[in-house]
């Protein structure tokens, strides 16, 4: 019966082992990652300005938008037919 007890507390002991060794590696993941050549977190301070497309609705940086006539759009071909024919 004993036996049983100790084999018992050893597999409940490596269990939490693993349990701590998992969370430890999941807390330290980004820098890591970082570390190791990764993409940098974006930070709040590089949060751009968030505009819509009067066309679609898809939602985009406003830097990546096309700005035509107090709207913005997400591609050339979203632009209304009479900007995005032509020249300009």
């Amino acid at each position: 019966m004993a036996r049983i007890f100790i084999l018992l507390a050893v597999v409940l002991g490596v269990l939490w082992w693993l349990r701590q060794r998992a969370s430890a590696r999941q807390d330290s993941g980004p820098a890591r990652r970082n570390a190791a050549g990764g993409r940098e977190p974006a930070s709040p301070d590089a949060s751009q300005p968030m505009v819509q497309c009067a066309h679609c609705g898809v939602h985009l940086p406003r830097t990546d938008a096309i700005a035509w006539q107090g709207q913005h759009y997400c591609r050339r071909s979203h632009l209304p037919d009479s900007a995005g024919e032509g020249g300009a």
